[in-house]
């Protein structure tokens, strides 16, 4: 549905009025009260700022819905939305349940309950264990309502992937990806990136029983579908180096990286593909950029390459450095410290025989077949 923005006017008034209910807690004067909007009218606001990623704004609009027509389900889903949306779970919750209590039938209330539950999960999957079995109730509630609605099928296909049941999310993955294909207002951009997403899902899950082929396929019409979506790429991407098709990975995962640079997992991909496939000059910056991005010290192999296409180009004092880094970083991996010991090898200072043989043994502490490690150490 397309929503109707209010004119900036309205728009100043209101947000002149929240700040004078805020600052004074006291009555507003006469003259200082709002133009009266109905709630349908400001539901569609709510959803118009939602849209368009203004969460604040969009949730001031539902509340102030809400005070007029406290128990309006799409209102209250309007607003968990909008909180969710700013990280707010047990209140996007909250609010989700009682949209679902205001009315029992309305969908979307047991899909984006669902959802919150999914992500509050995800957020902190220790303390939150239990929100899949959560999620997965509250989408087949809405499954008995509306089985034939593809976001139904998507949302419970993911839930089902995040639960292991992989035999089962590929059914409701397909059936997702079929219902969004038969879809006939699935014409806008919003519409396409929609697309797209149940495509990805369905492909991790095939890339993840192992049906490469099947997943290249799905990944590839992701991107048809919308060629802006960064993960389809990056997805696409890594299954192409997975099947030995170097050209493609490559291009795919620069359009990842370009659509979405602050991405580590789009840029650290580049990197290693490109070094493993022989550029590994090439590799270099694309590492480097990928090691400076947050989230970069969770995947402690992006130090481990960096430090040998440094080691390849000579730079071994940072080549060690960065060995360090990657066999530091938890949880502890043969492979980083056989590297780590190749990279002492190199430098060749004082100390770095006895430090390389110590990170050579490590090695075979963490894993005894390891039988590069064991060659160094002469066994």
């Amino acid at each position: 549905m397309i929503s109707i923005r209010l004119k900036s006017t309205t728009l100043l008034r209101y947000a002149a009025a929240a700040f004078l209910m805020v600052v004074t807690s006291g009555a507003l004067a006469q003259d200082a009260e709002p133009a009266t909007l109905d709630a349908a009218t400001l539901i569609e606001n709510g959803a118009f700022y939602l849209d368009r990623g203004d969460c604040a704004l969009a949730q001031f609009f539902y509340q102030e819905a809400l005070r007029s027509e406290p128990k309006n389900a799409a209102a209250l889903v309007g607003k968990g939305r909008a909180l969710a949306c700013q990280g707010a779970y047990p209140a996007a919750i909250e609010a989700f349940q009682a949209a679902q209590a205001a009315d029992p039938n309305f969908v979307d209330a047991h899909v984006y309950l669902a959802i919150a539950y999914q992500n509050q999960y995800q957020s902190d999957p220790t303390a939150y264990s239990g929100r899949l079995a959560d999620a997965l109730d509250s989408i087949q509630r809405a499954e008995r309502l509306q089985p034939d609605d593809w976001r139904v099928q998507n949302t419970k296909g993911v839930i089902q992937y995040l639960l292991g049941d992989l035999a089962s999310a590929r059914t409701t993955l397909e059936r997702a990806a079929t219902l969004v294909t038969a879809d006939g207002t699935s014409t806008t951009a919003l519409a396409a990136n929609e697309k797209s997403t149940v495509q990805v899902n369905l492909g991790r899950v095939y890339r993840d029983l192992t049906e490469l082929e099947l997943a290249q396929q799905a990944f590839r019409r992701a991107v048809v579908l919308d060629p802006s979506n960064a993960t389809a790429h990056n997805n696409l991407g890594n299954i192409a180096y997975r099947l030995g098709d170097c050209a493609t990975a490559e291009y795919e995962l620069s359009q990842a990286a370009s659509l979405s640079p602050d991405s580590v997992s789009a840029v650290s991909q580049l990197g290693i593909a490109l070094f493993e496939c022989g550029d590994v000059a090439g590799s270099v910056p694309k590492l480097e950029a990928a090691v400076a991005l947050d989230g970069a010290v969770f995947l402690p192999p992006l130090y481990t390459y960096l430090a040998r296409a440094y080691m390849a180009g000579g730079r071994v004092d940072e080549a060690v450095k960065y060995a360090q880094y990657g066999a530091l970083l938890p949880p502890p991996s043969a492979d980083a410290y056989y590297w780590l010991g190749k990279a002492y090898q190199r430098r060749g200072a004082s100390g770095d025989a006895d430090n390389a043989k110590g990170s050579f043994e490590r090695a075979l502490e963490l894993d005894p077949n390891y039988a590069d490690a064991r060659k160094e150490l002469g066994q």
